[in-house]
C-alpha cells in the first residue's frame, strides 16, 4: 500500500468514527427528546428540541463530509500518469470562447495565449452574442488578427445556447471550453489530447485554473475559496463525480453537446446528466489557464449568487433522478450522496443562522435544552468544540492546497483575512441557497441577468441589525448563566443552566459587521481591469 493510500485510509477511519458519534449523539439525543424522562417539555418543547437537534446534526455532517474531501484532495486520490509523447496529434481540438459585452483587451490576452499552443491541431471560434455593436466590431478585429474564426449571432438565452449554436458549426472530435478572461498555459492543449487519448473512460477533463491578478485581500479570499473547490475535485476522482467547472475544459464531442440551456449552473447541471449517464471525468490538477477573479467585493457576490442559486436548484432538477439511477444501479449509491453534498453544501454551511433562530425561540420560551444523558446541555459545548475542531481541518487543509498548488502568491498571514471575509459574507448567500432549492434556478430569456446587482448595502443593513439583537442576546444569556450558577446575584433568571451564549456570540458577530464589511470593502476594491458597465448583463 502507497503511503498516499494508507493516509487516506486513516483519514476516512476517522472519519467513519466521527460518523458514528454523531449518529450515537443523535440517536441518544432523540430518544431523551421524546421519552423526556425528566418531564421538563411539553410537546411543542420536544419538537423545537428535535427541529434543533436536526440542523445541529446536519451541520455536523456536511462540514464533516468537506473536511474529509478536502484531506483527500491534499493527497491527491485518483491521479493518472499520462506521457505527452505518445499523443498522435490526429485529434482535432475545437475551441469555443464565448464572450458578451467583453473588453477587447481582454479577449486579445486570451487568444495570443491560444496563439502560442504547443498542440497545433485545433480551430478557435468565438461566439459573440453582445449587443453593443462597438464592442463586437473591435472583437472581431482582434479575433481576424489572429486568424481565427469569429461568429456573431443575436443571442437572449445566455452562454449555453451561443455554444450550443456553434457548435455544429465545427468538426473537432474533441470540444474544449474557454472562458474569455482565462489565458491558456502554452501546453494545455497538448495535455488534453494526451490523457483523452490515453484514457478513453473518461467523458470529459477539468483543469484547475492560476490566478493572475491576486493583488489585495479579496482576490486572496476569491482564489483561495476557489482553491478549496478544486481540491475537492481531486477526491471527486476516485468516487467518480468530478464537475465540469465552465472552462478549461474538455469534451469528447457526443458528451460536450448539448449543453442544458437557461439553467444558472449550465456546468454544473451538465455534469449532473453525465454522472448519472454513467460517465465520468477527470481532474487534471495542473494550471489549465490563468484567470482573473472578479474585482470588487458587489462583482464576487453576483457571480456567488448565480452559482449558488444554480447549485441547490440542480437539487429539485435532479433529486427524481438521482435516485431512480441508484435503484436502477445506474450509478453508485456513493455518487448520488456526493451530488447532493456539492448541491446543498452552501444550503447547510447556512443552516447555522437558522440553528441560531431555533435557539432563539427555545431561549424566549425558556424550553430546555434536552440532549444525550450524562452530560446534558454540557453536549453543546462538546459540538462546537469538534465542529471547530473540523472546521480547523477544513482550514488547514484548504491552505496546504493552496501553498503546493502555487496559483497565486498565499501567505500564511493571509488566512485569518479568509476566514474573516468568509464568515461576513455567508449571510448573503441566505437567499440564493434557499430560492434554487425552491426551483428558482432558471434563466429567463428577456427577464433574468446572467449576472445581477444585489442590493448589498440592504441586506448588509438587515443582517447587521438581527446582529445586534443576537450580540444583546449573547449578553443576556450569559448573565443568565452567571445566575443559573449562582455566581452573582439576581432578581429573576432561568431555572437551569444554559449555554445558548456560544451560539447567539458566533451569529452575532458574523451578522452584526455586515454593513460595515459591505462599505469598507466597497470603498477599498475597485474595478482596475474590468469596466463596471461590462460586468452586470
Amino acid at each position: 500500500m502507497t503511503q498516499k493510500k494508507l493516509w487516506s485510509r486513516v483519514n476516512h477511519t476517522v472519519g467513519y468514527i466521527l460518523y458514528i458519534f454523531i449518529i450515537a449523539y443523535f440517536v441518544w439525543s432523540l430518544v431523551n427528546i421524546i421519552g423526556d424522562f425528566n418531564n421538563e417539555l411539553n410537546a411543542g418543547g420536544q419538537v423545537l428540541n428535535i427541529i434543533a437537534l436536526v440542523v445541529e446534526v446536519i451541520g455536523f455532517f456536511f462540514a464533516l463530509y468537506f473536511a474529509i474531501q478536502l484531506i483527500d484532495g491534499v493527497l491527491k486520490v485518483g491521479e493518472v500518469h499520462y506521457d505527452l509523447k505518445k499523443i498522435t496529434g490526429k485529434a482535432k481540438v475545437s475551441v469555443i470562447v464565448p464572450i458578451h459585452n467583453v473588453q477587447h483587451q481582454v479577449l486579445e490576452d486570451t487568444l495570443i495565449g491560444f496563439s502560442k499552443q504547443s498542440y497545433t491541431n485545433f480551430e478557435l471560434w468565438v461566439a459573440d452574442d453582445s449587443p453593443n455593436e462597438t464592442l463586437r466590431t473591435k472583437c472581431e478585429e482582434i479575433t481576424n488578427k489572429h486568424n481565427f474564426t469569429y461568429y456573431y449571432e443575436p443571442n437572449d438565452r445566455f452562454k449555453a445556447h451561443m455554444v450550443n449554436i456553434v457548435i455544429p458549426k465545427t468538426d473537432g472530435e474533441l470540444l474544449v471550453f474557454f472562458d474569455v478572461d482565462h489565458i491558456p498555459d502554452k501546453d494545455i492543449l497538448t495535455k488534453f489530447v494526451a490523457i483523452m487519448e490515453q484514457y478513453p473512460e473518461f467523458a470529459f477533463i477539468q483543469a484547475k485554473f492560476g490566478f493572475r491578478n491576486v493583488t489585495n485581500l479579496l482576490h486572496v479570499w476569491e482564489a483561495m475559496s476557489l482553491m478549496q473547490t478544486f481540491c475537492s475535485e481531486n477526491a471527486r476522482r476516485k468516487i467518480g463525480t468530478v464537475l465540469y467547472s465552465g472552462s478549461t475544459a474538455v469534451f469528447r464531442r457526443e458528451d460536450g453537446y448539448p449543453l442544458p440551456e437557461e439553467q444558472m449552473t449550465e456546468d454544473f447541471d451538465h455534469s449532473i446528466k453525465l454522472i448519472m449517464e454513467g460517465k465520468k471525468g477527470y481532474f487534471l490538477d495542473e494550471i489549465g489557464s490563468h484567470s482573473l477573479v472578479p474585482e470588487t467585493m458587489p462583482h464576487q457576490i453576483s457571480q456567488l449568487f448565480r452559482w449558488f442559486t444554480g447549485q441547490s436548484g440542480a437539487m429539485s432538477d435532479h433529486a427524481g433522478g438521482l435516485i431512480k439511477n441508484v435503484l436502477k444501479r445506474k450509478m453508485k449509491f456513493r455518487q448520488a450522496i456526493d451530488i447532493v453534498f456539492s448541491s446543498l453544501l452552501v444550503v447547510a454551511a447556512t443552516s447555522f443562522y437558522f440553528l441560531g433562530i431555533i435557539y432563539t425561540v427555545l431561549y424566549f420560551l425558556k424550553v430546555p435544552l434536552v440532549r444525550a444523558w450524562f452530560l446534558g446541555q454540557l453536549w453543546l459545548i462538546v459540538i462546537v468544540s469538534f465542529t471547530f475542531i473540523i472546521y480547523f481541518a477544513t482550514i488547514t487543509a484548504t491552505t496546504l492546497y493552496s501553498m503546493k498548488s502555487a496559483t497565486f502568491p498565499l501567505k500564511l498571514w493571509h488566512i485569518p483575512f479568509f476566514l474573516t471575509f468568509g464568515s461576513l459574507t455567508a449571510p448573503f448567500y441566505l437567499i440564493p441557497a434557499f430560492k434554487g432549492l425552491f426551483g428558482k434556478n432558471k434563466m429567463i430569456p428577456g427577464k433574468t441577468q446572467w449576472n445581477k446587482k444585489v442590493p448589498l448595502y440592504a441586506w448588509g443593513s438587515f443582517f447587521s441589525v438581527i446582529g445586534l439583537f443576537f450580540l444583546w442576546l449573547t449578553t443576556d444569556a450569559v448573565i443568565q448563566q452567571l445566575c443559573a450558577n449562582k455566581l452573582i446575584s439576581c432578581y429573576h433568571s432561568l431555572p437551569y443552566a444554559n449555554f445558548y451564549f456560544m451560539l447567539f456570540g458566533l451569529v452575532g458577530l458574523t451578522l452584526a459587521f455586515c454593513l460595515p464589511f459591505v462599505f469598507a470593502t466597497s470603498k477599498i476594491f475597485k474595478p482596475q481591469i474590468y469596466e463596471e458597465k461590462h460586468i452586470y448583463h
